[in-house]
């Protein structure tokens, strides 16, 4: 990922989780808030979490790639300066889930945060 960093602080988790603002789709939640660290308006911060309901940890894993992959494709449209906190839904298997899907739900979870710089 280009402008993006992973998010490993607890505290900034904490944050966006409890102030920031989210969007629920029928697989994901994004929650994303304004980067709090003035120094980094360059770049994003993403934070994926998947709970160990979702399955062991292959299943977690492939879900985390999806993800992962789903946001390096709207990278380049997206806002500079915002932490992204993507929720895997613990009732969620990946046999009823596909990387289609989860792209579709992001898409649609970036555009009601208003996350992208220009309107799609």
């Amino acid at each position: 990922m280009k402008f993006t960093f992973s998010m490993k602080n607890n505290k900034t988790f904490r944050y966006v989780l409890k102030k920031g603002e989210y969007c629920s789709k029928k697989y994901i939640t994004v929650h994303m808030s304004k980067d709090i660290n003035k120094h980094n308006k360059h770049y994003n911060h993403l934070g994926i979490c998947v709970s160990k309901t979702n399955g062991n940890s292959v299943k977690r894993n492939k879900l985390k790639r999806w993800v992962r992959e789903a946001y390096k494709v709207e990278e380049l449209d997206l806002k500079h300066g915002y932490n992204i906190i993507v929720l895997i839904k613990k009732n969620v298997k990946v046999e009823d889930l596909n990387y289609f899907a989860v792209l579709d739900e992001l898409k649609i979870c970036f555009r009601r945060l208003n996350l992208y710089e220009k309107s799609c």
